[in-house]
């Protein structure tokens, strides 16, 4: 009897850790990708697809969450060597902040509560 219900306190830990896991990536619209860090002005977890475009990702960041304090919304803002096109997206649970290079690239960097 104590090893059933062992096992099924363990099954139940299992499921609630893998449900939490898959969570991860449902507040944007693409898969979860590498998390680079904080932005040091929002407090928002600065995210993208590749570990090697984490700096880029926190000066984009920083760029953009500047411009808040002058009107915020869409913005355009110029950092780590390009030009970022920069607004709140609506995800599957809830809104999110996202730039996108428009140079061609195709990176972008998200910012996420």
């Amino acid at each position: 009897m104590r090893t059933a219900v062992v096992g099924t306190i363990g099954i139940a830990v299992l499921a609630l850790t893998a449900s939490a896991a898959s969570a991860v990536g449902e507040n944007t619209s693409e898969a979860a990708g590498v998390i680079c860090g904080t932005d040091g002005t929002s407090g928002l977890t600065v995210g993208t697809a590749r570990t090697r475009d984490c700096a880029a990702a926190l000066q984009v960041a920083s760029a953009y969450t500047r411009t808040w304090n002058s009107g915020g919304g869409d913005a355009t803002v110029r950092a780590a060597g390009s030009v970022w096109s920069c607004g709140e997206r609506q995800g599957p649970l809830n809104p999110y902040q996202e730039c996108v290079e428009t140079g061609g690239a195709g990176r972008r960097v998200t910012l996420t509560s």
